[in-house]
């Protein structure tokens, strides 16, 4: 396993245990660790953007927290400041984390996802880890392959 892989390992497993023991919703945990893992510029202030996405768009059950938060991140690294910018790169690496994720776990609404489970229940937030776990692999590899960036070994992760 290279360095890189390791690192990227890291900022996986910090996101599962930012979902898990931190108490943060899968959208904070997501852009908690890629922030802390890849040096992408948010004051912990700023995570407060992916708050109103958990439970799938403020508690809608809507799109899953995991894909919103990890669009928040694709958009850090790819999103335009300005109206003469192109928006191609950070639509088509998001609309890859869409179809990555729901060609893995066959949905992209929270609803759906975790319909065979009562909420909060130990097997609900298993479950959710496995999806905060899947949606992490999957950003770390579209930032890996299609955006060249790795995370910055000096911030933890």
């Amino acid at each position: 396993m290279s360095k890189s892989d390791n690192l990227e390992s890291r900022c996986i497993e910090h996101a599962v245990e930012e979902f898990t023991k931190g108490g943060l919703y899968c959208s904070e945990a997501i852009l908690k660790a890629f922030s802390e893992s890849y040096d992408l510029g948010l004051t912990p202030e700023l995570y407060k953007i992916a708050t109103a996405f958990g439970v799938g768009l403020g508690g809608a059950k809507c799109c899953c927290g995991c894909v919103t938060g990890s669009a928040i991140v694709l958009s850090l690294v790819t999103g335009r400041n300005t109206a003469v910018e192109s928006e191609d790169l950070a639509f088509s690496v998001s609309s890859q984390l869409h179809d990555e994720f729901k060609k893995r776990f066959k949905a992209t609404c929270c609803r759906v996802l975790t319909s065979k489970v009562e909420w909060l229940s130990p097997e609900h937030l298993e479950q959710c880890a496995c999806y905060v776990r899947g949606a992490a692999e999957i950003t770390t590899d579209i930032l890996k392959t299609k955006l060249n960036k790795n995370p910055n070994p000096v911030n933890k992760g």
